[in-house]
């Protein structure tokens, strides 16, 4: 008898397929970041004549967040390059929507008038019964309507579920939505969300039917990117709107600048608050801490963990990136390029941060900001040890990037 073992335990197959989803996924963001940063690399800021930061991170959806510190001219000439990169088309964009329709055979008589709904309403839909002829390759003419997508739907069912050939069109389009080239909806058909599978529970999954006009009407309205959002009312008094931050909500903007205030080190982890803890400091109430922490988190600048009775918030990188300038009177992007400089100036290949320290002789809490700044941008090799130091990278070495950074 052959018995088959993975990473030492028995071997299970659904538990193999989504740890391979998963790794695919990482991977994903992982090449989205690396062409994010390489759109950005022969780009020369017209107002400045100067290459600027472009700072790149995860976000928990899977997907993946540019910033940058130039001009909004050098914004714009990044957004149209990223564009043509195929990175993500730009937000406002003309784009007619383009549905790639997965389904079970067996649900065909629910899927077809669906179908017909979006195409009714101006959304173009590969549905396989109206792409795939007789003779016709059924992997090309899928590869091609997947290519061709703005939204990948999946009508989920207790009988999709275990289709392995609908199974492997999801994974297609989640890839194909962690690398920003369509969006995913899923779709459920009598099916609860208990009943969805790891991967799907955390994504917003409406219930829909052929028979129900305003769940296909919702569905139009998603996809042609109409907002069910009320007009934008005045902000609370204790709100200062900073234009800089106004992707962020006013609540997001009180939370994160109370963070970097607070925080003495600009360590991850440093603070760590629970919701009590921030409604007390900000005077947001309690709903407001909690939607202003979910846009935190969402934007992947916060981090949160819930135990039983309350849920703790802490900094990540980024926050300090985001924040430090409107809080304190240093800039993280200035600073990573002067730690690029004193880097190459000093002529060696690698360094620790007390090294670097000794020639800058800032406080703790500017230098890892600057560090954050560092990784994100993919200034140097960053490199993390358990050496007992409070810094934020434990080790650099120098890169090309590290010497362009310089040169700026």
């Amino acid at each position: 008898m052959v018995h088959v073992t993975w990473n030492g335990r028995p071997f299970d197959a659904q538990q193999f397929k989504r740890a391979l989803i998963n790794k695919a996924i990482s991977s994903a963001v992982e090449v989205v970041i690396e062409r994010g940063r390489a759109a950005a690399a022969s780009l020369v800021d017209p107002e400045t004549g100067t290459h600027s930061l472009v700072f790149a991170w995860k976000t928990p959806s899977s997907g993946v967040r540019l910033t940058t510190s130039g001009s909004e001219s050098f914004a714009l000439a990044l957004e149209t390059r990223l564009d043509r990169a195929r990175v993500g088309a730009p937000e406002g964009s003309n784009k007619s929507p383009v549905v790639y329709f997965a389904h079970a055979s067996e649900d065909k008589v629910a899927a077809r008038p669906i179908a017909e709904h979006l195409v009714a309403n101006g959304i173009d839909v590969w549905f396989d019964e109206w792409e795939i002829g007789a003779g016709d390759s059924l992997r090309r003419k899928m590869d091609e309507g997947l290519e061709a997508c703005t939204h990948f739907v999946v009508l989920l069912s207790s009988v999709a579920l275990k289709k392995p050939w609908v199974n492997e069109e999801v994974d297609a389009g989640f890839v194909r939505r962690v690398e920003g080239s369509s969006k995913f909806i899923p779709l459920r058909l009598g099916l609860s969300l208990t009943e969805l599978p790891p991967l799907l529970k955390g994504m917003l999954s409406p219930e829909i039917s052929p028979e129900n006009q305003p769940s296909l009407d919702s569905l139009v309205s998603q996809i042609h990117g109409v907002s069910a959002k009320p007009a934008l009312g005045r902000a609370p008094r204790y709100v200062q709107r900073v234009e800089a931050l106004a992707h962020l909500s006013p609540a997001a903007i009180t939370i994160g600048t109370h963070m970097v205030r607070t925080s003495e080190s600009g360590e991850t982890f440093d603070p760590q608050l629970d919701f009590d803890d921030l409604a007390a400091a900000t005077g947001l109430s309690p709903d407001d801490v909690e939607i202003g922490v979910l846009d935190l988190v969402e934007a992947g600048l916060l981090e949160e963990s819930n135990t039983i009775g309350s849920t703790s918030v802490w900094p990540l990188g980024p926050l300090f990136i985001t924040f430090d300038p409107h809080v304190h009177d240093w800039r993280p992007s200035d600073d990573a390029k002067t730690l690029a400089a004193t880097m190459v100036n000093l002529g060696q290949d690698q360094y620790s941060p007390t090294d670097l320290n000794a020639e800058l002789r800032w406080a703790r809490r500017r230098m890892n900001a600057a560090l954050h700044a560092v990784r994100a941008a993919g200034l140097a090799d960053c490199h993390d040890f358990m050496d007992g130091e409070d810094w934020a990278v434990s080790h650099l070495m120098v890169t090309a990037h590290t010497r362009r950074a310089a040169r700026g």
